[in-house]
């Protein structure tokens, strides 16, 4: 039985990696430059997406050349209480707005990306928590905005 797990194993592996998959977001194959990038709104979500951008500000071969402005906000909201009206869920939500200049044309969006969080005794343990979940999003909000500009 255990060599039949072994072989299946091996055979899963040698399809995933001899099937040509390349990722939709890749820095290298990308035909776009930006420029400029300036942020406004919430300091912590924007520098978390920035990071993610800056692989794509000194591509000298692209195409395209972008000037990119990101307004982020972040919103924590109550979403119930116990009996005793204390938080028993928090809902996070980041909402960041991208203005993209280029070649006399302007384009806006809006990227929306929100994720529950259960309150915890420990508020130390809680902040830790909603760090993490505003960095995953942050991310996230950051990929969309590398989808947007790839395929317009």
């Amino acid at each position: 039985m255990k060599e039949i797990k072994k072989i299946s194993i091996v055979i899963i592996l040698i399809l995933i990696t001899g099937c040509g998959y390349t990722p939709l977001i890749n820095s290298e194959n990308n035909n776009f430059n930006i420029e400029q990038i300036n942020f406004e709104g919430d300091r912590k979500i924007n520098n978390f997406i920035q990071q993610r951008l800056n692989k794509f500000t000194n591509n000298n071969k692209a195409s395209v050349n972008y000037k990119v402005l990101v307004n982020s906000k972040f919103e924590k909201t109550v979403i119930n209480k116990d009996s005793a009206g204390n938080p028993k869920n928090y809902n996070i939500r980041i909402i960041s707005e991208i203005e993209v200049s280029y070649n006399e044309n302007k384009l806006t969006n809006t990227f929306i990306r929100d994720n529950s969080l259960a309150a915890q005794k420990k508020k130390i343990s809680e902040k830790e928590m909603e760090k993490t979940y505003t960095k995953n999003l942050a991310n996230l909000i950051a990929e969309d905005i590398i989808f947007f500009l790839t395929n317009k």
